[in-house]
């Protein structure tokens, strides 16, 4: 599934023309005030047909089904909530940096909950993921969102805004840490089994 996400150019493109008309007119007569909008909107209606904004991959559906574990279906009902909240996100959010970044984390965490759902007993693993992780990116995004409606910023809004678009990289590392902690043990698992097959391979001669 794929979504368009809408061009920036062309609200910048109608702000500078409307700047420019109030350099030249005077901008006291309505008569002014009226051409000046409408040429600003004319402007951004075929700016908006030029620059037509960006495709973005959106991740599957969710289908989580119940586990028959109570804890772990709690956690999955929590984590479609949480899912769909970032899709809500992703609408309100103009910077397609920032939008990429919260389709990896929805990615992520859907493989998460598919291994919960398919491994209940493991949903111990992801408390801190799930009270504090998704929270926080939650948090730090819906910040983001309503920063990014301001079409006038002082130094600190923007300020913020960075620093938000840094601690995102970062808590994308921290839920693929954990996912890569979920499989560890199935990893490990593997790795045994392999070793258990060199060693038999070998006690027979096969190799």
């Amino acid at each position: 599934m794929t979504k368009r996400i809408k061009s920036v150019i062309p609200i910048y493109i109608m702000a500078g023309v409307f700047a420019l008309y109030a350099l030249f007119l005077p901008m006291h007569r309505i008569t002014d005030i009226i051409i000046s909008l409408g040429v600003s909107i004319l402007c951004y209606i075929g700016a908006n047909r030029i620059f037509r904004g960006t495709i973005v991959e959106m991740p599957r559906e969710i289908t989580f089904e119940k586990s028959g574990n109570a804890a772990a279906d709690a956690m999955l009902a929590q984590g479609r909530e949480y899912i769909k909240k970032l899709d809500e996100l992703s609408k309100a959010i103009t910077d397609i940096g920032i939008v990429r970044q919260i389709v990896h984390l929805q990615e992520i965490s859907i493989q998460i909950f598919d291994f919960i759902q398919r491994n209940p007993a493991q949903a111990r693993k992801i408390t801190t993921f799930m009270d504090y992780y998704y929270p926080t990116a939650i948090k730090f995004l819906d910040s983001y969102a309503r920063y990014d409606t301001k079409s006038i910023r002082g130094d600190s809004v923007n300020e913020t805004m960075a620093k938000i678009s840094d601690s995102l990289s970062k808590i994308e590392e921290a839920f693929k840490h954990q996912l890569d902690n979920l499989y560890s043990d199935e990893a490990l698992d593997i790795t045994t089994d392999i070793a258990v097959l060199e060693n038999i391979m070998k006690s027979e001669g096969v190799v």
